[in-house]
């Protein structure tokens, strides 16, 4: 399977998770669908050092889920692929989101990711209007 198709695969897959999530959680009950914002992020790691990567990415889901506009926060892993990872975030706004990445546990996380050699591949949704 080519790498382009594997990464359309895993966009796919990551959408899907975000879509099925859609009215989950009281979080979201205070929260106008047209603002909540949704984060699907994918990093790619190195093989045979995944361990280091997954400890880092476990280490922000505390500080994360504690910010006040954060509705979820998961992380994923590829079985077939250990050093890739994907991580599902529901954000109240694009400047919750934005906050977010401004935080210091976020800016250290984006240092260390470069100095390691570890990519990263965020992409951000709204979900659609919905039929009435």
């Amino acid at each position: 399977m080519s790498q382009a198709l594997k990464l359309e695969r895993r966009e796919f897959l990551a959408l899907l998770a975000a879509v099925s999530l859609g009215g989950a959680g009281d979080a979201l009950a205070a929260t106008a669908d047209d603002e909540v914002i949704t984060a699907v992020t994918f990093i790619h790691g190195i093989a045979g050092r995944e361990d280091d990567l997954h400890a880092h990415l476990l280490s922000l889901a505390a500080p994360t889920r504690a910010e006040a506009g954060c509705l979820q926060y998961d992380l994923y892993q590829s079985p077939e692929q250990p050093s890739e990872f994907m991580r599902l975030e529901r954000w109240r706004s694009l400047a919750a989101l934005e906050a977010h990445k401004a935080t210091p546990p976020l800016r250290a996380s984006f240092a260390k990711r470069t100095r390691e050699g570890w990519t990263t591949q965020i992409t951000v949704w709204r979900r659609s209007p919905r039929d009435t």
